[in-house]
């Protein structure tokens, strides 16, 4: 009788590792939704949207914006690379793990892109 026996260890290859952090941040988008949307039914009175506006002006709020932007910019990106994946034969052997750089590097380039106007506001 043949029992099903996982993997010893995982393979740390990079289509992996782009299937491990899409699903992170995709859990990662939806805490953020709940959080939002809790925040803004919270903003019932002047007095707790101005606390919240205090709040999200602090510069420990605008480094999670940055983060917030890598996390959306990664998701979005893959989603794209998984579209290509699925239904223009981008997982053939021999050119899968270039694929998989080449998004990641047009996902660096777009993070960046977007980080530099949300940094300028980081110091002043």
């Amino acid at each position: 009788m043949s029992y099903y026996r996982p993997p010893a260890k995982y393979r740390w290859n990079a289509g992996f590792v782009a299937w491990l952090l899409h699903r992170i941040t995709g859990l990662l988008l939806i805490l953020y939704l709940f959080a939002h949307e809790w925040l803004i039914s919270s903003l019932q009175s002047k007095s707790s949207f101005d606390a919240a506006m205090k709040a999200v002006s602090s510069p420990l709020f605008k480094l999670a914006e940055i983060g917030l932007w890598a996390v959306v910019i990664y998701h979005a990106v893959n989603g794209i690379r998984v579209i290509f994946v699925n239904f223009f034969h981008a997982a053939e052997r021999n050119n899968y793990n270039i694929n998989v750089w080449v998004f990641w590097i047009i996902a660096a380039i777009l993070f960046v892109i977007g980080t530099i106007p949300m940094a300028k506001g980081l110091f002043y």
